[in-house]
């Protein structure tokens, strides 16, 4: 009778043990995907095009090139303000791949002189090319 209770047990807790491990694996690449976001945010706001493209793959890299970075910084600068801070939202699953996205809060001045914020939406789409996470769309919505 201790048998059949002991076994299901035993089985209950491997089979556990794997679980755990999947869920830590799916984590950690989403923290990994987080990270590239906060990155490329980070590297717009200080207007660091190298930083902003790292995760882009090489094709990728000569459709958005330095003039489109400075292009988007102006565009951008003009419409919202600056950077001011940046909020992870959400991950929506879209597998094989994921878009991360973010509230980003811009800080710029009234007519009168006084300082204001506004937000909008940043997200990415990430994926994985030869076993290395990418950044295949980006941008501010």
């Amino acid at each position: 009778m201790k048998k059949f209770f002991i076994l299901p047990l035993i089985v209950l807790l491997f089979a556990g043990c794997v679980s755990v491990q999947n869920i830590s694996d799916d984590q950690q690449k989403m923290a990994k995907e987080q990270a590239m976001g906060e990155a490329m945010l980070e590297a717009f706001k200080k207007q660091n095009y190298d930083g902003y493209i790292q995760f882009i793959p090489p094709g990728g890299r000569q459709a958005y090139n330095k003039e489109k970075f400075q292009t988007d910084l102006r565009e951008i600068a003009s419409r919202m303000g600056k950077i001011d801070s940046f909020r992870f939202l959400t991950r929506l699953e879209k597998e094989p791949l994921h878009e991360l996205v973010w509230a980003v809060r811009f800080q710029s001045y009234s007519l009168k002189g006084e300082k204001i914020f506004k937000e909008t939406i940043f997200s990415i789409v990430v994926g994985e090319v030869d076993g290395v996470r990418r950044v295949f769309l980006f941008g501010f919505k």
